[in-house]
């Protein structure tokens, strides 16, 4: 494909620049500065002041602002050129000035925790009624830390600890390959490969890549069990009934809704395995094989996609919802924020990341052409305009957990899906609806399989290390419950939990529930968009402006659902439905 590159010298022109250098510096000394005046306060009889509280919320803001510009723009950098050993070093800078402000986060909520006055007064004293959400927040998450010193030590040991648990994983995964026809391929090219439309291509890519985890499964198992060691070590210390317990705060979601969202993914499993059905008929097939989830059908499209083609159809699909969406997306194609291809040295996958500092975003992918990845670039768009509707409101009313993060890139994905299947010719109808319904089953069947996976672990490592033997036998367990017998019982994929890397992040435990909720809850709002039509913009809109200041429960409450009852999560489901039988019948 063309050059399509993104441009960072609005940003800052480069690492040695003065407004980097500047920022950077402003990062150390502000963070310092907070510290001691909250040690102060920490040791003074008669808690916070109005005034002091005003100042350590404006610091926190400003600081979060720098924080986030600063490590958006370096991992911008070295995501495009993994090379980059500049880039690195400064990850790892970064990485070291940003326990500071650790520090200060976990004085500032001490010193919330310990508040024994007139609580809403102070708050409006200091004039920061805006931010009681948040404040009410970290008064809580007081209940939930060690000591000062404990904090600053774990937070010191998890860049060797869990921290480097997590890299090994990475650098393991990145570097494993198997021989291929004379020469090597590595996992993710292996794992590619899923897409081929040759089945016995995909099978020997599925059997070698399952010998390329197994060949460094001990390693792998070390990784996970350091990580999900010290994740039960860190939340038992800090008073949190499970690690299921700490996610659900994090995601801002009740116990009641998570249970009510699983209830409804497990109903509906029945349906997705009719449409595993169906793709294995389309592909002469009795029957799926985990190789085959991903294989295009028969009918695939065989239409390209051309960048240019993109720069003009998703802004005009953007444009049904509101000229403003539309135009942005406009802004962000004519403004280079989009780096698209793919070249040696560049991470897969995509991603956006916003720059505070700028009111910007940058989104990452690797276009190659298909639906698919059209539909990847309206996803990380979708993110982006998420970044714009809440630019304007300051960092710590921006914070939104990965639940409500996945709202807006899941249905700018429906709307375009939506319209490209409306304007496909018949004959290419099938292979769109297969591309969004192997998302869809990923989002909802695979990650309930992960669900029950990770719990069993979280049961299971308390009681010592799970051995890769037990590890892949509770993948394959949790597979059977989810996928059932529309895969062929002997060809699931048991090593899944070496493959996915989020499970060898310290601070993010069950960290696939999200996306489901992101998912359904996403749905629901395009259902309301279908009947509202283009006046649900503004709601749409407010909606996404909430999700940095309230939780899950009252930004659906807003928009007139019940996330704690299975109904709000059944009008997603429906959506979902009607698609499985619009393939079943094409």
């Amino acid at each position: 494909m063309d050059a399509v590159y993104w441009n960072l010298e609005s940003i800052y022109s480069s690492l040695e620049s003065e407004s980097y250098l500047a920022d950077k510096n402003e990062l150390a000394d502000l963070s310092a500065t907070l510290v001691e005046r909250l040690s102060a306060v920490d040791q003074r009889i008669g808690g916070i002041e109005s005034h002091e509280l005003a100042s350590a919320v404006r610091d926190l803001n400003r600081l979060s602002d720098l924080s986030e510009n600063l490590g958006s723009y370096i991992y911008a950098l070295w995501s495009t050129n993994t090379a980059d050993e500049h880039a690195q070093r400064e990850m790892d800078d970064l990485d070291a000035r940003n326990l500071a402000l650790k520090d200060a986060l976990v004085r500032f909520r001490a010193i919330l925790g310990d508040f024994g006055g007139d609580w809403k007064r102070l708050i409006g004293d200091a004039g920061v009624e805006l931010y009681t959400f948040w404040l009410e927040e970290q008064r809580f998450f007081a209940g939930r830390q060690m000591s000062g010193p404990e904090e600053s030590l774990a937070a010191d040991l998890q860049r060797s600890g869990g921290d480097a648990w997590d890299r090994l994983h990475g650098k393991l995964s990145s570097s494993l390959s198997r021989p291929w026809d004379g020469g090597e391929k590595t996992v993710t090219e292996l794992r590619a490969m899923a897409y081929d439309p040759d089945r016995h291509v995909r099978r020997k890519a599925w059997e070698e890549e399952i010998a390329a985890w197994k060949s460094a499964e001990i390693s792998f198992a070390a990784a996970l069990n350091g990580v999900k060691g010290t994740t039960a070590t860190l939340n038992d210390r800090r008073g949190w009934g499970s690690t299921l317990e700490k996610s659900l705060v994090q995601n801002r979601l009740s116990r009641t809704g998570l249970d009510a969202m699983l209830g409804v993914m497990t109903e509906s499993l029945p349906m997705f395995r009719d449409y595993f059905r169906a793709k294995a008929a389309k592909l002469g097939l009795s029957r799926l094989s985990w190789y085959d989830l991903f294989a295009p059908i028969p009918s695939a499209e065989s239409d390209r996609w051309t960048w240019e083609r993109v720069k003009d159809f998703i802004p005009g699909m953007f444009d049904t919802l509101s000229a403003d969406m539309g135009d942005f997306a406009r802004r962000a194609f004519d403004s280079r924020w989009v780096d698209a291809a793919p070249r040696p040295g560049k991470v897969g996958g995509a991603y956006c990341t916003n720059l505070p500092l700028t009111g910007e975003s940058r989104i990452l992918c690797n276009f190659d052409g298909s639906f698919d990845s059209v539909s990847t670039v309206a996803h990380e768009l979708g993110h982006a305009w998420h970044g714009e509707v809440v630019k304007n409101l300051d960092a710590l009313n921006r914070e939104y957990p990965m639940t409500l993060a996945e709202t807006a890139s899941i249905f700018s994905e429906t709307l375009v899906f939506r319209s490209a299947l409306a304007e496909a010719p018949p004959e290419a109808k099938p292979a769109i609806l297969d591309t969004y319904l192997m998302g869809a089953a990923q989002v909802i069947v695979d990650i309930l399989s992960r669900f029950h996976f990770e719990s069993a672990l979280m049961r299971l490592r308390p009681g010592g290390e799970v051995s890769p033997r037990e590890l892949t036998e509770l993948m394959l367990d949790a597979q059977a419950r989810t996928y059932g017998n529309a895969l062929e019982q002997n060809e699931r994929h048991g090593w899944m939990w070496a493959v996915k890397g989020h499970y060898y992040s310290p601070d993010l435990a069950f960290y696939n529930f999200p996306y489901a909720f992101g998912q359904l809850f996403a749905l629901s709002l395009y259902s309301l968009f279908e009947e509202e039509g283009p006046e649900f913009a503004t709601r749409y809109n407010e909606i996404l402006r909430r999700t940095g200041s309230q939780d899950a429960v009252s930004v659906a409450r807003s928009a007139g659902f019940d996330i704690e009852s299975p109904d709000f999560w059944r009008r997603g489901i429906k959506v979902i439905e009607s698609f499985v039988k619009e393939f079943q019948a094409s």
